[in-house]
């Protein structure tokens, strides 16, 4: 029987992001540098995706919706090569843990914005409407001929109040619960539009030529009133799958070592409510030394069971190191828990 060695880190998904990273690409990068995924050009008839304001984006084979952990994000992008092309992920080397991660798909215009710690998605944009089609009640409301406009966008969704106005990027913002959308007011196609004082602050109206609207050049969907601090979301019960979402972990400590780790984390517990299976938190233990049985009793089946075939490191040991039971040739991977077990 084979005993397990534990390895975890103090801040542990950052295992998860690096994880994928280096599926990815080739090498790591900070915030300002980019890594290219590079895949065969799409065949397939320009995405349609259906806006849910404080919830995301959903279409028959897709969902990205707030609050979906990263590694699941991946995996399901990584099911579409043909669809989801020029993939860039760009993350902070120095500062993984605080700084957004961020997935941007080119072939969609789709930026997905995750929480440095929680890895789950906080804020998803779409800035460049030439490839996808928006719809909202079953009605297309953008598409790429024909990209929506201000008027538009008050027609699907109601204009309750002025927009507000950045003065630095010549930006008018039209803004709902948990959705918003950008239109440009710089000279040129809006050589006729005017920006006028609202009702305080920084709420601004538009005055504009019916033949040259303002055309919308992003949208945003978030959790709260202001996509520029957009609140803090949890994990749907729609993206747990059976999977657990680590809450917390915390070293075991006896006479000055490390002899486990303890495990908070959030699972489906069997009972359904309003149609989905409702979710419970567990705390559990594992001490280095538990057995491959007492380990998955604790957290399940692994994500991946990776088996390694060789030992380069074998060369080393010498006769008078052989043992009886070598070290474990196989390895439990739990992404979705930050976790990688031998």
């Amino acid at each position: 029987m084979y005993n397990f060695q534990f390895n975890f880190l103090p801040q542990s998904y950052v295992i998860v992001v690096q994880k994928y990273v280096f599926r990815a690409t080739t090498r790591s990068s900070n915030m300002n540098g980019k890594q290219q995924v590079t895949k065969k050009p799409s065949t397939e008839d320009d995405l349609s995706f259906t806006v849910v304001p404080d919830v995301g984006l959903k279409n028959s084979q897709l969902e990205f919706v707030l609050g979906m952990p990263i590694n699941q994000c991946i995996s399901m992008m990584q099911q579409h090569p043909r669809t989801l092309t020029q993939v860039e992920l760009k993350y902070s080397k120095k500062d993984p843990c605080y700084r957004d991660i961020i997935i941007y798909i080119g072939s969609t215009g789709i930026k997905l914005y995750f929480d440095g710690h929680s890895q789950l998605i906080k804020l998803i944009e779409v800035d460049n409407l030439s490839n996808i089609s928006l719809t909202y009640n079953d009605t297309i409301f953008s598409d790429p001929t024909n990209m929506a406009t201000l008027d538009r966008v008050n027609e699907f969704f109601g204009s309750t109040h002025p927009g507000s106005y950045d003065d630095k990027h010549n930006i008018y913002v039209q803004s709902w619960p948990g959705l918003s959308f950008c239109f440009p007011t710089a000279a040129g196609d809006n050589s006729n539009l005017e920006v006028r004082p609202g009702f305080g602050g920084n709420l601004r109206s538009l005055k504009y030529d019916a033949n040259a609207q303002p055309k919308l050049t992003k949208m945003s969907i978030y959790r709260g009133q202001n996509p520029s601090e957009p609140e803090q979301v949890d994990t749907p019960f729609s993206c747990y799958c059976g999977q657990n979402r680590t809450r917390k972990i915390e070293a075991i400590w006896e006479n000055g070592s490390i002899v486990g780790i303890d495990i908070e984390f959030d699972t489906q517990n069997g009972r359904i409510v309003d149609g989905e299976y409702d979710v419970s938190t567990y705390k559990r233990h594992i001490y280095f030394g538990d057995s491959v049985a007492d380990v998955q009793s604790v957290l399940g089946a692994p994500t991946k069971v990776f088996y390694k075939s060789d030992d380069k490191m074998k060369i080393h040991r010498g006769l008078h190191k052989e043992t009886l039971y070598g070290p474990p040739n196989f390895f439990f991977n739990y992404f979705v828990m930050g976790l990688v077990s031998s």
